[in-house]
């Protein structure tokens, strides 16, 4: 046993031990006290324990690293599908996401954000709200969020009806009471979709979901205490993800802010609402198979979330190359041919045991990310030199 196993197990019994007996549901530990600890050194429990880090009785959020309630923190978020189309620019709302995770869709020439929000209800616009992917929904599971999205592709649509634990709200469908039309002149009509925290809220209370994590919940992320620059990092003060000639958005970091401050479509992303630039501490380049799926006339792609892979960790003007790695005990339904969408198997697994991605260092550490928002680019790792690192 290593020393920081050692040392977590010896500072376990000073901790608040988070454990959840179901859906919805906590119960009691066989310790009833909980003791506020300040540690300066968080490395101590780098061994993916469940050991919950206590400061004056809050606890760092499993999306961003800061501190928050527990019971912030135990409630579930929202995953939501937003358009990122140029010609749907800007987006509003999005500012506001902990994670905001980019994805390819079908003809792989545009993208899509699965935005994550711990914090909506106050949200004023959000959107342009787009049609659901079954590789977004699949990724929303992994936060036990509920996911929201406006329309669904077949793929996402056989996952809507066999899989149970997938909690989904379809702002095109039975849950159209929670989106509305902004007037957008020029704009295409799918471009124009947007809902409100407040009507996302209203539009829960009519599901009967469990407003809190799974027992089976795993976080994805896991933080330093403080700021800290990645470990024999490299330069990185631009980052370019050039998916085609056309579509290479960007980053580039301020060294002011210590942010990276996103670009796209040759300028800066804005957030319509704020009028602010986007903005992330951590940037994340995970390369994943990107498979056309065969006989779909759309161009349709599967992008599979389980296995491992490579990629990059940028924070504080460094990069360090990471690895990934998604296991499961519960299995998706795969899409290599149009043919698979004739099984309607049921899958009545819970959201955690679809697994969760984990990042590990190149020595097989789990990943310690710094506190504040990330941005997860999913590339095709069959164009790895698309990614320029400068």
């Amino acid at each position: 046993m290593n020393k920081k196993k050692i040392l977590a197990i010896m500072l376990s019994s000073m901790f608040v031990l988070g454990s959840l007996a179901g859906c919805g549901k906590k119960e009691a530990e066989t310790e009833d006290a909980s003791y506020s600890v300040t540690l300066t050194d968080s490395s101590m429990l780098d061994d993916g324990s469940d050991v919950a880090l206590t400061k004056d009785g809050m606890v760092q959020s499993d999306l961003t690293g800061e501190w928050v309630t527990p019971e912030q923190n135990d409630k579930r978020p929202i995953a939501i599908t937003i358009n990122n189309i140029y010609e749907a620019l800007p987006q509003s709302g999005v500012e506001q996401a902990d994670v905001i995770i980019e994805m390819l869709e079908e003809g792989k020439s545009v993208t899509r954000l699965l935005c994550v929000f711990s914090n909506y209800e106050d949200i004023e616009q959000l959107g342009p709200v787009r049609s659901a992917r079954h590789y977004f929904d699949r990724k929303a599971m992994e936060f036990d969020a509920y996911f929201v999205h406006w329309g669904y592709s077949l793929y996402a649509g056989n996952d809507f009806d066999t899989i149970t634990d997938l909690d989904h709200m379809d702002l095109n469908d039975q849950d159209a009471a929670a989106g509305f039309r902004v007037s957008r002149p020029g704009k295409a009509l799918e471009h124009t979709g947007y809902t409100s925290g407040e009507k996302i809220v209203n539009q829960l209370a009519s599901h009967d979901f469990d407003s809190t994590k799974c027992a089976s919940y795993k976080k994805m992320f896991y933080f330093n205490m403080e700021d800290k620059e990645p470990e024999g990092g490299s330069d990185a003060k631009k980052i370019t993800t050039t998916f085609t000639g056309g579509l290479a958005p960007s980053f580039e970091y301020d060294e002011s802010t210590k942010l990276y401050k996103r670009f796209e479509a040759g300028g800066p992303q804005i957030d319509e609402t704020t009028g602010n630039q986007l903005a992330f501490k951590n940037v994340i380049i995970q390369y994943a198979p990107h498979n056309f799926i065969s006989g779909d006339p759309s161009g349709c792609i599967d992008i599979p979330l389980n296995g491992e892979g490579e990629g990059y960790y940028i924070s504080d003007g460094k990069v360090i190359p990471i690895k990934w790695e998604k296991k499961n005990t519960a299995s998706f339904l795969d899409y290599p041919s149009l043919d698979y969408l004739g099984d309607t198997s049921v899958r009545g697994a819970e959201m955690g045991e679809y697994g969760v991605t984990q990042y590990y260092t190149q020595d097989g550490e789990l990943l310690k990310m710094n506190p504040g928002k990330t941005f997860v680019t999913m590339f095709p790792d069959d164009n790895k030199e698309g990614v320029t690192i400068e």
